[in-house]
């Protein structure tokens, strides 16, 4: 499920637990400054060793995943003007991926998740409260 803001502008996705049955499914596209993908793949397949060697890349903003562990919880994804454009909520095994606009968390049960973002991360220069 994408996100978009009224000009078409990818705010976050979410890929729900169980509903990738592609054996390799990139949710994102090779453009975007962070990548997306589920894999389901069967006993004895492979994926090839590799290295992904330095790049020098421009990161614009701070990208998020969140990946629910235990219990669940409700995202507001707002957009770059702060205008709720969503609210969903987000259970185990489920994947949030966050790209631009505002976002707000609020936990519907007692909830054990993953959060991965890129970094430094300086949070005095990379938060702004809403």
């Amino acid at each position: 499920m994408n996100i978009v803001d009224k000009d078409g502008e990818l705010l976050a996705l979410i890929l729900r637990s169980g509903q990738q049955d592609a054996s390799k499914y990139f949710a994102t596209k090779d453009e975007q400054e962070f990548q997306v993908a589920s894999f389901n793949l069967d006993e004895d397949e492979e994926i090839l060793r590799h290295t992904h060697p330095k790049q020098e890349r421009l990161i614009n903003s701070t990208s998020e995943v969140i990946i629910v562990i235990e219990g669940s919880l409700e995202v507001e994804i707002f957009d770059n003007d702060l205008t709720l454009c969503e609210k969903q909520e987000i259970g185990p095994g489920d994947v949030l991926a966050l790209f631009g606009g505002g976002h707000g968390l609020k936990m519907l049960s007692k909830c054990k998740f993953v959060e991965v973002k890129q970094g430094p991360y300086l949070e005095d220069e990379d938060k702004i409260r809403f």
